[in-house]
Parts: C-alpha cells; sequence; structure tokens
C-alpha cells in the first residue's frame, strides 16, 4: 500500500479488525489475536494483517488480511507465498482477503489458474472491493474508524458533498474528544484522495461547526501545494464572515434535525451558546 494510507490502516486496524472481518468477509470469530509474525527474511514486506481465529467447535485458523491500493496483476503470487509461509509458521488453515481500496475497478486475478494458463494449481484468495459496499452500513457504525471508511463505500445516489457531510457529522457524535476528532478529520482527509474528494472534504470541513485549524494543518499545507487551496479561497473575499455564519447556522440546524447530538454538545462544537442552539431549535419546531 501506499504510505499515508498504509499507516493511517495500521494505526486504525484494531478498531476495525472486528467489524471488518464480520461486514466484508462474514467471519464472526469466538476469539481473535494477534500473532507473531516475521517473515522479512524472505519477503521485502510484512503482511498487512495476520490474527489466530477461534470458532466454537471448530479448529483455529489463521486470517490474513491485505488492504491493497494499487491494482497489482499478479497479487495472486504474493498471495500464495503469504499462505505457504503463514502455514509453515502456524500449522493452520488459512483464510485470505484482498481489500481493494484502489479508485480504478481492479484487474488482479484472484486464482493462479486466471494467470498462468495451464497451470494446475487451485489456489485462490477472494478479493472485496470496498467501492462496491453500501457506505450506509460504515456510516452506522459507532466505531470513528470504520466510519472514516464510508467515504471509500458505494454512494447509490447521494452527492459526494452530502456524504462527507454525513461522515463528518458521525465523527462529531461518536468521537471522545476534540483531540481524537481532529485525528479522524485528518485521516478523512487522505482517504478522500482515493476517491478525488480531498477538494471537496476540505471545503466541508472550513464549514462544519467544528474546532479544526486548518491553517496549521500538515494536510491543509499540503493540499495548499497541489493547488487545493485555491478552488476553496472561492468566493472568501467580499462577505465572508456573513456567508461563514449563515453557513454555520444551517449545518447546526442540521445536527439538530439529525437529533445525534445533545443541545450542549452541539453548542460546544459550534463554539455557540447553548441558548443560541435552544433559539434554533425552537425555529425549526414552529
Amino acid at each position: 500500500m501506499a504510505n499515508e494510507y498504509d499507516r493511517i490502516i495500521k494505526e486504525n486496524i484494531e478498531a476495525i479488525i472486528l467489524p471488518l472481518s464480520d461486514k466484508l468477509f462474514g467471519i464472526r470469530p469466538e476469539v481473535m489475536e494477534e500473532v507473531a509474525v516475521d517473515l522479512q527474511l524472505t519477503l521485502e514486506r510484512k503482511p498487512d494483517v495476520v490474527r489466530r481465529i477461534s470458532f466454537e467447535n471448530e479448529p483455529q485458523r489463521i486470517l490474513h488480511i491485505e488492504f491493497q491500493v494499487g491494482d497489482q496483476v499478479e497479487m495472486v503470487l504474493r498471495m500464495q507465498t503469504y499462505r505457504a509461509l503463514l502455514q509453515e509458521l502456524h500449522k493452520l488453515p488459512v483464510s485470505q482477503f484482498v481489500v481493494y481500496l484502489g479508485q480504478k475497478t481492479p484487474t488482479m486475478k484472484t486464482s493462479i489458474a486466471e494467470l498462468i494458463f495451464g497451470d494446475d494449481n487451485n489456489f485462490q484468495f477472494e478479493l472485496i472491493n470496498i467501492h462496491n459496499y453500501d457506505h450506509e452500513q460504515l456510516l452506522a457504525s459507532n466505531i470513528p474508524e470504520e466510519i472514516l471508511l464510508a467515504v471509500l463505500g458505494d454512494f447509490k445516489n447521494e452527492s459526494p458533498e452530502k456524504v462527507v457531510g454525513s461522515i463528518l457529522n458521525r465523527l462529531v457524535a461518536t468521537s471522545q474528544n476534540t483531540s481524537k476528532l481532529q485525528r479522524y478529520v485528518r485521516q478523512l482527509v487522505v482517504m478522500a484522495k482515493l476517491r478525488n474528494l480531498q477538494h471537496s472534504t476540505l471545503q466541508t470541513i472550513e464549514k462544519m461547526p467544528i474546532e479544526f485549524d486548518l491553517e496549521s494543518d500538515v494536510i491543509y499545507q499540503r493540499g495548499k501545494q497541489e493547488g487545493i487551496q485555491e478552488g476553496i479561497q472561492e468566493g472568501k473575499q467580499e462577505g465572508k464572515q456573513e456567508g461563514r455564519v449563515e453557513e454555520k447556522r444551517e449545518l447546526i440546524i442540521e445536527m439538530l434535525r439529525d437529533g445525534a447530538l445533545s443541545i450542549e454538545k452541539i453548542a460546544a462544537y459550534a463554539h455557540a451558546s447553548v441558548e443560541f442552539v435552544k433559539n434554533l431549535q425552537q425555529e425549526i419546531s414552529s
């Protein structure tokens, strides 16, 4: 995986491994534990995720997951090598999945027979294209690290801007504190690049009633260098302050209608008084 996406997956894997195993792979183990894997003597890189899983009245097995941004046609050869080494190391059956995060429809082969014509090797792995997974299933989670992945899911008929706004609202509702919220927002900006949505994501963040200092953020500054900031600056010269106030007012109303946050929490994130939020609530109720 590209380094920046790889880093985010590794940071969040403990929080998302169980729900993703259930939703994407249909695997619901009674017990899941991390296992030490050192294949670096043989391979240039380590597997992304390796866990020993247990089911009631069934033998243990190894769960191996790779998160892939690039569409590597010969991925099946790497997966076969991983499988052989994991079986040798643990003496257990291995279930393997590749979760594809890239933009284009994957063309990678999932079986040796597809790649090497005439080969009688029946090895294959299961490929999961997260872009085909309903984003609302991820959005409904109460785990912020899982909610982030909704930006890579199937938006159905929803506009990207609305989906990004919904993701940000859910992150606000599920984050334990402002520090963690800022971490998730930074990660969202990076993941949005996989859908060419970094620009609109940054615009939406600016409109949100959340405490997030874009000007001092490294990701934002990188976006400036890539030309993203130029689009964000549109319409900021005349009447900027009035426009921001109205945008925040509309977003507070949207959060009130969503009903996920208390009046006090909305006021805190919006840097508004409780009385102001209550007045808006009365306005939309009348």
